[in-house]
């Protein structure tokens, strides 16, 4: 039997939607032309794009050219997007960023900071901007904890990293409670579809990395086609 069906007392989903990541195609490059019109053609729930820290001295400055990144980027795509700082940012940073954007552009910002500081997630927590953790949420920590300090819009799971699927149930359970969606960390995919099909209403999409899954499914046995 398909794990997933042994996830749930239901039966579990054969397909689940899926949003598409491109880290190393960077918001602040700009994102290449021809790369954006084929993400965007495809059928994906929405799509994330890189958005690293390249001067970490000048927070101010910088925040402030990362925010109108993000915004030309949604003007350039007719849609909110989400973006991954990939744990470049400091906090004064992340801060100013979340100060100056525009939130109504943004589907989320995920993981800014290079170490899983709750102190800092709760400060930023207090902003509009939308935010999104959980990649390095580890089985050390409490997820009820971590879900009412931070106040996430979306929690991008990493299903292997947090201590593998039944660990996941259980983090997946703390975030139905506070109706916050989980997202499974592309780096996890297989697990992640199979969390996502179990748990289809709390679970409305997972990742997919496009500049790195591609690649790893020739090694499969059973290709995940999206």
């Amino acid at each position: 039997r398909p794990v997933a069906d042994l996830l749930t007392p239901a039966t579990a989903h054969r397909s689940v939607p899926a949003y598409a990541s491109w880290l190393t195609q960077e918001l602040t490059g700009p994102v290449e032309s021809d790369v954006l019109r084929e993400v965007l053609a495809g059928d994906w729930a929405f799509t994330k794009w890189g958005l690293r820290c390249r001067a970490p001295h000048d927070a101010t400055g910088e925040a402030r050219a990362l925010a109108r990144a993000v915004e030309h980027a949604a003007e350039e795509t007719g849609s909110r997007i989400a973006a991954d700082a990939v744990g470049t940012w400091t906090p004064s940073l992340a801060m100013a960023f979340a100060e100056l954007v525009d939130p109504s552009v943004l589907i989320w910002l995920e993981d800014p900071l290079p170490r899983h500081d709750l102190r800092v997630y709760g400060q930023l927590a207090s902003t509009p901007m939308p935010m999104a953790i959980g990649e390095r949420l580890s089985l050390r920590e409490d997820p009820a904890t971590v879900l009412d300090t931070t106040c996430p819009v979306a929690l991008t799971l990493d299903v292997v990293g947090c201590g593998g699927l039944t660990r996941a149930v259980e983090v997946l359970a703390a975030a139905r409670a506070r109706r916050v969606p989980v997202y499974p960390h592309g780096r996890s995919l297989v697990p992640g579809i199979h969390l996502a099909a179990a748990f289809r209403e709390a679970v409305p999409a997972i990742e997919y990395r496009l500049q790195w899954e591609p690649g790893r499914q020739r090694l499969y046995d059973h290709a995940w086609l999206p």
